[in-house]
């Protein structure tokens, strides 16, 4: 069957919905096209760029009939940079579409009826900007020294970026000192065509608590040079910890490598909610919107009834944030969570806040989960929090033959949750879901799902 559509051919859409890359996403005779830069419910005419079987990629040649919502970007940056997908659209119609996102990944992954669950409304931000608080940019050498910046989408190609609106704004004045004080002392780039010089990222994390900065220099080799830089990067005000991790595999994913050497200052900063503190390490896991981690976590706390709900399993634990928020009023929490860094930082908050009713454990969540299963253990409610890729095979089908009364589910992927979702629902039920915005202009979205025993 030939393609309905041709490389260049322009025609007009009517854009339908928002994709889960931001993209609008329109129709010609029951073909699915997606645009960047456009939004339900716009006229476009769009010149197509790739045809594929199942869809076809088309960029904007005219908007014919704007969105109402449609304001203008407040991120000069915005037409290059990849770390924005949605700042062309009006903040209180983002949280609605994503609501949408939400429902849609529902009603095209799970068999379930979607108008019996409770969709609640989003939980947005009163003052979506300099949300960020924790920065992971790459770097590059310019004509007039080193750079940091985001990637242009789909590409390897650098936008230079000192000023970001959507990082707090201690960690933009942390970064372009540090990039001076690189210069001064000929730290440069690594280039990955040459295989030369020293910086891949400038990783720079800011407490809301209390306004410590932590700064990790991710390097390819070691150099005197950058000892010295750290010298003066400690004296940077707010900079409490300056360290150093090697990673010189250009292939790696990763950002950070095996370990990180502190080279000046603390080996950490201290996050804080209320009478919780936590110590975080440079490769620790925690939540780079603070504001709104309380939200998500008193969300959390708002489903439980601790008075049945007394042993908690919190899966994916990181830096022990969910369970420690939660121990003041549970009998028992057990976090697990594979990472050495986080687990470390994990166990050492629980010293310093002197709870004595948490455990955390160092591993893969299915096989610690397997482990206390076998010696009898049976958990009133399991709060998951996994990455992108969701649950794997083997711990839903834990799940599935060792069924709890609770589960918890916080995503920040709507389609891997709603697969997830269809598995589970042969033994629980969906009770409510409530998207929260972790992340304003961007298409990611966040939420907290209840599935409880059937």
């Amino acid at each position: 069957m030939e393609p309905i559509l041709k490389v260049n051919q322009e025609v007009l859409i009517t854009i339908k919905r928002l994709g889960i890359n931001g993209e609008g996403i329109g129709f010609y005779k029951k073909q699915a096209v997606f645009v960047d830069g456009v939004f339900p419910p716009e006229q476009v005419v769009v010149k197509i760029t790739e045809v594929h079987k199942v869809y076809c990629k088309a960029e904007a040649v005219r908007i014919k009939i704007k969105a109402a919502k449609r304001v203008k970007p407040f991120c000069k940056h915005y037409a290059e940079c990849g770390g924005c997908q949605i700042q062309h659209i009006d903040y209180s119609e983002q949280l609605f579409l994503k609501e949408e996102m939400l429902k849609q990944a529902f009603d095209r992954y799970t068999n379930l009826d979607t108008d019996k669950i409770i969709f609640n409304k989003m939980i947005g931000m009163n003052n979506p900007l300099h949300y960020r608080y924790k920065a992971q940019m790459p770097v590059k050498n310019t004509q007039t020294g080193i750079t940091t910046g985001l990637y242009k989408k789909e590409t390897n190609d650098l936008v230079d970026i000192i000023d970001c609106p959507v990082q707090t704004e201690s960690i933009n004045r942390v970064n372009q000192e540090v990039l001076e004080i690189c210069d001064k002392h000929e730290i440069y780039a690594f280039d990955s065509n040459t295989m030369r010089g020293l910086v891949r990222y400038i990783v720079v994390r800011a407490s809301n608590f209390n306004d410590e900065v932590q700064v990790t220099l991710v390097i390819t080799i070691y150099n005197k040079a950058l000892k010295e830089a750290a010298r003066e990067i400690i004296r940077i005000p707010g900079v409490v910890s300056v360290g150093i991790s090697k990673n010189r595999d250009v292939k790696n994913i990763e950002i950070f490598g095996e370990e990180v050497e502190i080279l000046e200052g603390n080996d950490s900063i201290t996050e804080g909610i209320g009478k919780i503190r936590y110590v975080l390490k440079p490769k620790s896991f925690y939540q780079l919107n603070p504001q709104q981690a309380i939200k998500l976590y008193s969300e959390v706390k708002k489903h439980l009834d601790f008075d049945v709900d007394k042993v908690i399993v919190d899966a994916y634990s990181g830096s022990g944030a969910i369970s420690l928020y939660l121990a003041p009023y549970a009998k028992k929490i057990i976090g697990i969570d594979v990472s050495k860094e986080s687990t470390y930082s994990a166990r050492h908050n629980k010293k310093i806040n002197k709870f004595d009713n948490v455990t955390f454990e160092l591993g893969e969540v299915k096989d610690v989960l397997q482990s206390y299963y076998n010696k009898g253990f049976n958990p009133d409610v399991i709060i998951f929090d996994p990455p992108r890729s969701g649950l794997d095979d083997k711990t839903l089908d834990l799940l599935i033959r060792k069924v709890v009364k609770k589960i918890v589910y916080i995503s920040c992927n709507p389609s891997t949750l709603a697969k997830n979702i269809k598995v589970l629902s042969k033994k629980y039920k969906v009770e409510s879901v409530t998207p929260l915005d972790m992340f304003p202009h961007t298409s990611h979205i966040e939420s907290i799902t209840i599935l409880k025993k059937i």
